[in-house]
């Protein structure tokens, strides 16, 4: 869509033109508000979308437009750092209205994104009961199943026939949004197994339900971990999964919605902490925040920084006398430095997905060892000839040692250090990439005048 269209009367249609034009959609849904009404309740997820682009103020105010259950709709669809900005702008009466019809794991993942003063604003507004809801999510450890599950869940009688559990089936579509899966349970609420829509179809209607479900169903606890969770769910190819007290009753179930945003922001914080970056900090992350999570690896960075140039400093009359070594480093450098990251991202990935077992660990490093000492000595046997071909033979013999050893040493602490971390009990991307980095350019500065010294 360009900025001439301006009258997107899809939700697809207005997300794109409040991407490309935030003013003119804005003021189109202004001066059409029943189309606003229309494209929100029929879209909800892709208005949520278009509401981002536009001011707080004036997402505020399309909001107290439509009716509660749509907001409600737009609000779990909206990222959490836009709520937060959006209830701003909102009467009180609005906020608690809408809260206390959101789902509780959705209105815990807004808390959790919030400053401790906004927290305590929005809590304010809320009634006593959705704050209850929501203190007994809190109680729930960070970053558990219990934050995250959907306390809707289908389940019937386990002592029920195929026929009228069929009929039981038909009443539970009306009251649970995630008809995912169908839960077989005992008097006491215990879980006694899950249900296969496939197998209730096409059993006898005569039979019980105990003779048709599944037993011994995979299922999490609410104090399980998340990512724990994520991973049984694709580990088993779920779509979701049980979750069970300590006295075996069902209590929820996790999604594989769920499951999917934990991994993807699993894998963004990975890629953040790998870097120095604050787990959670987005492109939305307001600014204090982003500095206080980014200033302390900066400052480790600076010195980790001061003791790389003390070690080229103690080699000041090699480089003095022979200018072009200051010239030759950074290549050195830059190269370990490259393929130690590759490394690194091989066996972090491997680390989120679980592949390493203890066992496994030496083979690990071991391989990526062995690809490092082929690489090396494939590129370093190629800075050689290059530099002889240029004239530079006197040089030669110590670039292409030095680019052997960095590129060597690259591979084995690449792999090393996220292993390390989490044998210590760290996220393995708990800034790897800036250790890394230290350690290849200690290496490739360092080492490469060291063997130049000796050789020149």
């Amino acid at each position: 869509m360009n900025n001439e269209i301006v009258n997107p009367s899809k939700g697809k249609e207005l997300r794109d033109l409040a991407r490309s034009n935030p003013e003119k959609a804005y003021r189109y849904l202004e001066e059409n508000k029943q189309l606003w009404i229309q494209i929100a309740t029929k879209d909800p997820f892709d208005s949520a979308d278009a509401l981002e682009e536009f001011e707080p103020i004036e997402a505020g105010k399309l909001i107290t437009e439509l009716p509660t259950l749509t907001a409600v709709k737009i609000f779990e669809s909206l990222r959490p750092r836009a709520i937060i900005e959006i209830v701003e702008s909102l009467d009180d009466k609005d906020v608690e209205e809408i809260f206390k019809q959101m789902d509780t794991e959705d209105v815990v993942d807004v808390l959790e994104r919030s400053t401790d003063d906004e927290t305590d604003e929005i809590l304010e507004i809320l009634d006593k009961s959705t704050k209850l809801n929501i203190d007994r999510r809190l109680s729930y450890p960070e970053d558990s199943v219990g934050r995250q599950m959907s306390e809707e869940v289908a389940k019937i009688s386990t002592g029920l026939t195929v026929k009228d559990a069929l009929k039981e089936l038909k009443s539970l579509h009306k009251n649970v949004e995630d008809l995912i899966y169908v839960y077989s349970v005992d008097k006491e609420n215990r879980l006694t197994g899950v249900i296969s829509f496939r197998e209730i179809v096409f059993a006898n209607e005569d039979d019980l339900i105990k003779n048709v479900m599944i037993q011994d169903p995979v299922f999490v606890n609410p104090s399980s971990d998340q990512e724990e969770a994520a991973g049984l769910i694709r580990q088993y190819e779920l779509l979701a999964l049980p979750v069970i007290d300590k006295d075996n009753k069902l209590i929820g179930q996790i999604t594989i919605n769920s499951a999917l945003d934990v991994i993807q922001t699993e894998i963004a914080e990975d890629f953040s902490q790998s870097f120095g970056a604050g787990a959670e900090e987005t492109i939305f992350t307001p600014i204090q925040k982003s500095i206080q999570s980014r200033l302390p690896w900066i400052a480790i960075n600076m010195v980790l920084a001061f003791i790389v140039s003390f070690l080229i400093f103690q080699f000041e009359e090699t480089i003095t006398s022979n200018v072009l070594l200051a010239a030759l480093m950074p290549v050195v450098a830059l190269i370990g430095g490259s393929s130690g990251a590759q490394s690194l991202a091989i066996v972090i990935r491997a680390l989120a997905r679980n592949d390493v077992s203890e066992a496994r660990v030496l083979d690990v490093i071991g391989k990526q060892t062995l690809i490092g000492i082929i690489n090396g000595i494939l590129v370093g046997t190629f800075s050689f000839l290059i530099l002889s071909f240029v004239g530079l033979g006197d040089f030669s013999l110590a670039l292409g040692s030095a680019v052997f050893t960095n590129i060597f040493i690259g591979n084995f602490f690449g792999s090393s250090i996220p292993l390390i971390l989490k044998k210590l009990g760290f996220d393995p991307a708990l800034a790897s990439n800036i250790f890394l980095t230290l350690v290849t350019d200690i290496a490739g500065f360092g080492g490469f005048l060291a063997i130049a010294l000796l050789l020149l």
